[in-house]
């Protein structure tokens, strides 16, 4: 199928998700870059983006990626700041600015509207309980690996997610799991470029651009796991 195929067979609901997903994430980005020297006030930014997004999505699929956002966003913020995997210019409290938890949750929810818009999903299609404990497991495998090891040995690391990365991938073997990885590997290190040009945090060791090495397979295997 070309892209122009592809085009004409997006349905007015997809096309509007899709742009939906298009505005909310420049959104986003765009007032953390603008706003991050004053905290509370970008955490009601983020607030009032989160809200946008349950008004047009609100299932209880949609509440759960939610939920699953502020759960498993700012944990892995709480351990890589005490870590120095990375380090925010303006903080709130514990070393965090006050909207990464508002703008979490709005992260698993915008990647897996973006996924169902471009292959949708079957509705018959129910997630299982070992997907469930998969999701888990990568989360309670790599946010220690990233705090422990991203700083002093970015290659390993970068290449200790990858092959979780295809474990996950070869045990799901659905063709919609490496959409989803592929978004997030790819949409997460760009959606921080500006942020991180701006100084809004930081990398100790960046790589390139100001980002890590790690940071592609990171993103899609947290990503990954988060939707889980």
């Amino acid at each position: 199928m070309t892209f122009r195929e592809f085009v004409s067979a997006l349905t007015p609901a997809r096309r509007a998700d899709l742009l939906a997903v298009a505005l909310l994430t420049a959104t986003s980005v765009g007032g953390v870059s603008l706003a991050f020297r004053a905290p509370e006030w970008c955490a009601a930014l983020m607030l009032g983006t989160l809200g946008l997004a349950l008004w047009r999505w609100h299932t209880a699929l949609d509440l759960l990626l939610a939920a699953s956002g502020l759960c498993a966003g700012p944990l892995l913020e709480l351990v890589a700041t005490s870590q120095g995997l990375w380090r925010y210019a303006y903080t709130t409290f514990n070393g965090l600015p006050l909207w990464v938890f508002t703008l979490w949750p709005l992260v698993p929810l915008v990647l897996v509207r973006l996924t169902h818009a471009l292959l949708p999903p079957s509705p018959a299609r129910v997630s299982a309980p070992s997907e469930l404990l998969m999701g888990l497991g990568i989360l309670a495998t790599e946010i220690p690996m990233l705090a422990l090891f991203g700083t002093n040995h970015a290659a390993e690391t970068t290449l200790a997610t990858g092959v979780l990365m295809a474990v996950a991938l070869a045990t799901v073997r659905s063709p919609r799991a490496v959409l989803m990885l592929l978004l997030s590997g790819v949409l997460g290190p760009l959606s921080e470029a500006l942020p991180v040009m701006l100084g809004v945090w930081s990398y100790p060791s960046p790589f390139a651009f100001g980002l890590p090495m790690w940071l592609p397979t990171g993103y899609a295997l947290f990503g990954f796991a988060v939707v889980r």
